[in-house]
């Protein structure tokens, strides 16, 4: 698990050398539940620059003093090192199967994680996104989100997530569906 703290202080970094990007992944269920910790990992869908040059990523973890690999996509991975804690962040862009589309982008909410302003997509947007993935991990993790929303430690309107189903289009019905089954709508 990374710490606020942790992925606070490797965002800002990041920041601060001009990156841009949005928090996509779990973090955002986390920082919704106001948890300490906030998962594994960070995903993050990078805007600048662009992911798909790598070099640039791997040059400031370099300049940092971090470590840096891939992703199952073969996207920019970056190992922060903050303090004793190591805090991954992987960056996607919409390429292959991957897609996150430009109105979720469009309207992320500004938060402040541990003092740092960042941009994350609405909780209802990143339901739709794990919908979409549709990998038996997301389906849990769908129900589990379920869950938190039956005993009431999450809000998730509904229509934000209908809007953003509409999003993918012609999937809109089996990301319904699936989000159905996962007792979110």
């Amino acid at each position: 698990m990374v710490s606020r703290r942790g992925v606070a202080s490797s965002l800002r970094a990041l920041l601060d050398r001009g990156f841009r990007f949005t928090i996509i992944g779990g973090t955002v269920v986390e920082h919704a539940l106001g948890s300490r910790d906030l998962g594994d990992d960070v995903d993050l869908f990078g805007e600048e620059p662009s992911p798909l040059l790598e070099e640039e990523y791997y040059s400031v973890a370099h300049e940092l003093g971090w470590s840096s690999g891939q992703t199952w996509l073969g996207t920019p991975r970056l190992i922060a090192r903050v303090g004793g804690e190591e805090v991954p962040l992987e960056f996607f862009d919409n390429v292959h199967d991957f897609y996150v589309p430009e109105p979720m982008l469009e309207r992320a909410e500004r938060v402040v994680l541990d003092g740092v302003r960042v941009k994350m997509v609405l909780l209802e947007d990143h339901i739709v996104l794990k919908a979409h993935a549709g990998r038996g991990s997301d389906m849990e993790r769908l129900k589990e989100i379920g869950r938190h929303v039956r005993k009431g430690r999450l809000q998730v309107s509904a229509s934000l997530v209908r809007e953003a189903v509409e999003f993918f289009g012609d999937e809109a019905p089996v990301l319904l569906r699936r989000l159905r089954e996962a007792g979110l709508l």
